[in-house]
Formats: structure tokens, sequence, C-alpha cells
């Protein structure tokens, strides 16, 4: 049962219903002299991982995978959860007593430290950094997930690339076909651990 309940039209998450969504995180430079800000690409499954913070990780969860208008291979940003929350009574972060800050941070430190699997997508301009942070820039925002959608699509096909390799590696142990190297992509980011 979803820990929010029903939002204001009635409507119930049901976790897991979309599990092959994707949730991007702002992940910004360790080092700010040498790299730009980019994005963290994650399974929703991340969230459940034993770093993040709880319930903070599991309501995440929820709303990530289980959202009425969720689609499948959606890339969804932390800053999209907190406008569909506001279809929730209560519906802000701070009135839950959640922190979905802290649960973001978890996760990228624990892919940083090798504990999740993620593809890092660099390159963010000045104002899509900003999109990710203020819920009110939706245009943006929109444009950016078109753009960050079409390099995970390239990634999935590009066998060099971090997922690619991995993909192409369970498609040999496997049996999976050749040409189903994204649905093999797809499969490593929905496992989310390592």
């Amino acid at each position: 049962m979803a820990q929010l309940g029903a939002n204001a039209d009635g409507e119930v998450l049901v976790p897991g219903r979309v599990p092959d969504c994707y949730l991007g995180l702002l992940l910004e430079p360790t080092d700010h002299h040498t790299q730009a800000v980019g994005v963290l690409v994650v399974a929703p499954a991340a969230l459940l991982h034993p770093h993040v913070p709880q319930p903070d990780g599991t309501v995440l969860y929820e709303l990530v995978t289980g959202h009425p208008d969720r689609a499948a291979q959606e890339l969804v940003l932390l800053t999209d959860l907190t406008v569909e929350l506001r279809a929730w009574p209560s519906g802000t972060w701070a009135t839950r007593g959640l922190d979905p800050q802290a649960a973001a941070g978890a996760i990228i430190a624990a892919w940083r430290g090798g504990h999740v699997k993620g593809l890092q997508l660099d390159g963010l301009t000045a104002e899509e950094t900003l999109a990710l942070e203020r819920p009110a820039m939706t245009y943006v925002r929109e444009q950016l997930r078109e753009r960050l959608a079409r390099q995970l699509r390239r990634a999935w096909r590009d066998r060099t690339s971090p997922l690619g390799v991995v993909a192409a590696v369970l498609v040999r142990a496997t049996g999976w076909p050749v040409g189903d190297v994204a649905a093999a992509s797809r499969d490593v980011l929905r496992l989310g651990f390592q």
C-alpha cells in the first residue's frame, strides 16, 4: 500500500506499476574547476538501497514507479516529483517530513562508491541546472528531458558505453537476441544494484 494514500483526484499510487522508468538526479561536480554539472540516471530500485534514508526513498520510489501518469522508459527528474506531490493533501516534502535531497545525495554517494549502477550524462547549461532545482521551469525541464532521453537511447545502442558494455555481456550470458541491447540495458538499470 502506498504511503501517500489517495491524492485530490482520488488516485492512489501503485508502487512498482512502471518499474522500467528512470530517475534523473542533479549531479554536482566533485571538482568545480574541471567538471561540468550533469545528471545521474539510475533505476528506481536505487531508492530502496540500504544507503538511502527511509521512508524518504520508499516514498520517492512510490512516486517514481506508481504515479498514475507514469509511462515505461520515462525519465523522471526529482523536480517532477516535487510538482506531482502537490496533488496530495499536505503535498510538500516538509509537511510530510521527507527530504528528497538527502535520498538523492545518498544514491549519488552510493554510485560514486560503486554500490549502485547508474549512467552519468554531462553538459548541462546553467539554465538546465536551474530547471532541475526550480519546479516552475517546466518548459526548460521538458527540453532537457528530451535531450537526455536521446542520450540514453544512444547509450543503449552504443556497445562501447559503460551501459552498452554491460548490456552486451548480459546478451551473451543470457542468450538474448543481439539486437535487443536496449532491453538488456533497461534490465541492467532496473536492477539498480551491483
